[in-house]
């Protein structure tokens, strides 16, 4: 069952980033649009869209089954892909998409799913697969994004998209039937009453620590994709094809670095594996932004690369291992938001440093938010905190 769950999850990523390192190319090419704003307003009413959706389905499971809010997602996700395909202007394609996204925010429901399927002691092989199909997603959909603008109408590949989300809900019917969360009625029935549930989160130091730790995170991360490929293109002269490549590479290093996971994600190494990471990415994108050579770019791409995957599975890690049951739904839901929040500043700050100031800033900012995340880190000090002690007692092993 998590192995469908997991195949679901590719299939909904991989239609989610088709288009991620191509923004400002796909906008000119099949709308005729060439101001980079509109990249980054576009990306920012996307990420506005998830960021107030999430935390609704997350909070829709206090009554419904999380199985039957996922289909009803994945039915809506599906209908709307196969219409982006038939939008006539950028203000069509911008409104079917905002509907497109109302519906995919239920797939954050799959997660907490495949972390309560896994077997006692295995959320950190859990995260860690996670984070393997999300880069593998992320890879093979930046090479068809690349295909999909040499095609002579881009917009038709939604269409197979649209056939993706239509297996993913097949597959989710097929394996969850006859599924009950560990989470029973009552439980959902004292959640209902419970209206101070999310509220109780919100006042969990820990929670809003790891939110901010998400947040900054998840800015720094997602600040130099939207003209990465661009910056590549028109400061070393590569092709669209080569700029694609090397915008993959970090998703590449990130797989390798993956099967180490379960290892460095035991309680006496988080805190060292986390700031190691940080660092390790922070020396990456400064590279990146202050090299004049190839050799310098690559190098950068590659140690950012390497601990991408590691820093976030360290979080998600964390946060399973104090939030299980009828919160972790809500309390993933409270992370989704706030990593959301990092999406929805990311494109603005992305494309004003890159008009204002030049395409390579996004790289410098970026390594500034690495830092500043570890250090809120090591003062936040969320991984002795009793709740989680207790958990990682039990863990012998009780996670983008």
């Amino acid at each position: 069952m998590q192995a469908a769950l997991l195949g679901c999850m590719f299939l909904g990523l991989f239609t989610e980033v088709l288009l991620s390192p191509y923004y400002p190319q796909f906008f000119h090419q099949v709308f005729g649009i060439e101001d980079y704003s509109y990249t980054g307003l576009y990306l920012f009413v996307c990420r506005l869209t998830v960021v107030l959706c999430s935390p609704l389905w997350g909070w829709l499971t206090r009554r419904w089954e999380a199985k039957r809010l996922l289909l009803i997602g994945q039915a809506g996700t599906a209908l709307s892909t196969a219409l982006l395909a038939q939008a006539d202007s950028a203000t069509e394609f911008l409104i079917l998409t905002i509907c497109l996204l109302i519906f995919k925010s239920s797939y954050m429901l799959i997660y907490p799913i495949i972390m309560e399927l896994s077997d006692t002691g295995a959320q950190a092989g859990s995260a860690a697969k996670f984070h393997a199909v999300h880069h593998t997603a992320v890879l093979i959909a930046a090479l068809a994004g690349a295909h999909m603008l040499q095609m002579e109408r881009p917009l038709t590949l939604f269409y197979g998209a649209a056939a993706a989300d239509v297996i993913q809900l097949c597959v989710c019917v097929v394996v969850l039937w006859g599924w009950n969360s560990a989470t029973k009625k009552e439980d959902r029935r004292e959640s209902r009453g419970s209206k101070g549930l999310l509220r109780n989160l919100l006042q969990d130091r820990t929670i809003v620590m790891l939110g901010l730790l998400f947040l900054t995170l998840t800015i720094a991360n997602q600040v130099v994709r939207p003209f990465f490929t661009p910056y590549v293109e028109k400061d070393f002269g590569l092709s669209i094809e080569l700029a694609g490549m090397l915008f993959l590479l970090p998703h590449v290093c990130a797989l390798i670095l993956l099967p180490f996971l379960r290892s460095l994600a035991k309680p006496g190494r988080l805190p060292i594996a986390y700031m190691v990471g940080v660092g390790a990415m922070a020396i990456g994108l400064i590279t990146q932004g202050m090299t004049e050579s190839i050799g310098g770019l690559i190098a950068g791409r590659m140690l950012y690369g390497m601990f991408l995957a590691i820093t976030m599975a360290v979080l998600d890690v964390i946060l399973f291992g104090r939030e299980q049951g009828a919160s972790a739904a809500i309390a993933f839901s409270v992370m989704v938001s706030f990593q959301t929040a990092g999406e929805l500043l990311s494109p603005l700050l992305s494309s004003f440093l890159s008009i204002q100031v030049g395409l390579h800033a996004p790289l410098l900012a970026a390594a500034l938010l690495c830092l500043v995340n570890g250090m809120l880190f090591k003062w936040s000090n969320i991984y002795s905190t009793p709740k989680e002690a207790t958990t990682w007692q039990v863990h012998g092993s009780k996670t983008s």
